[in-house]
């Protein structure tokens, strides 16, 4: 993928009274359209750092323009982790809109990964004049994700356990943050108060009603759209489900090829 002169410039804005670490990504010419990226969910935005980066890239070559930012107490933005709950997150999701629109004389939309792309479609539901709504891999179900997440530290802490021969230190902590209230995600403490948000999460019911252009786009190693993400998409508008062959960008920190997931989002956003 041949990436020509664009223009990658360190912004700030504020949400809550915080400044927010953000980068704006132009395109050599005036941009057809503006995304603002919200990103995953703890050790997930880890992952996907990469990726983002490069699409956010080659958006910008293709001729939009790209605000990729950190929420408040994730990556290089002010604050502890904990210290943040979803709402706070939505609310930074529009206060990028607006900083965006303000910094760039073209239409907004969103894109999300995961947890990112869940809140970006919370806030489009509030925004209706959001110009178009890319979600990768949404997160539709948030019970089952917490289920996922709990299962997944639960799994971990045993296989600690076992290779040590006894309680490791790792499984000492996630029983002891769990009698706090807490639970370890892959090293980040969430809170009760938060799972219970998280808990509440259906993208489904009620049905979404953001009138703009919608994709859903299932990253998967068949290649053909999961069940919850093609009824996701028909139930917009102006939905359309893509799935595409590729290792789930979210999972694991290292080069991972997202070529057919950038292909996908700028081929569909050039068709709108």
């Amino acid at each position: 993928m041949i990436v020509t002169s664009i223009e990658e410039r360190l912004v700030s804005f504020e949400s809550g009274g915080e400044p927010l670490h953000a980068v704006l990504h132009l395109p050599p010419d005036a941009p057809t359209m503006t995304l603002v990226f919200s990103h995953p969910f703890a050790e997930e935005k880890k992952c996907a750092h990469r990726t983002m980066v490069e699409a956010a890239r080659a958006l910008a070559d293709a001729g939009f323009a790209v605000l990729r930012f950190d929420h408040r107490g994730c990556g290089d933005s002010p604050g502890a982790f904990g210290a943040y709950d979803l709402q706070d997150w939505r609310e930074d999701i529009a206060q990028a809109l607006d900083f965006t629109a303000h910094e760039v004389a073209a239409p907004v939309g969103l894109l999300g990964l995961r947890l990112g792309a869940t809140l970006a479609a919370q806030v489009a539901e509030q925004r209706q004049q959001t110009a178009s709504l890319v979600l990768w891999e949404p997160i539709i179900d948030g019970e089952r994700y917490i289920r996922q997440n709990l299962r997944r530290t639960m799994i971990k802490a045993m296989m600690t356990a076992h290779e040590g021969g006894e309680e490791s230190d790792g499984a000492a902590a996630a029983r002891a943050s769990q009698a706090a209230g807490t639970v370890d995600f892959d090293g980040y403490q969430v809170s009760e108060p938060i799972r219970e948000q998280m808990a509440q999460i259906n993208l489904l019911d009620p049905p979404p009603a953001c009138a703009g252009p919608a994709l859903v786009l299932n990253i998967s190693a068949t290649g053909s759209a999961a069940e919850p993400m093609q009824r996701l998409a028909d139930a917009y508008p102006r939905g359309e489900a893509i799935s595409v062959r590729a290792e789930p960008v979210w999972q694991r920190i290292g080069v991972i090829d997202a070529e057919p997931i950038i292909s996908a989002t700028v081929e569909w956003l050039r068709r709108q």
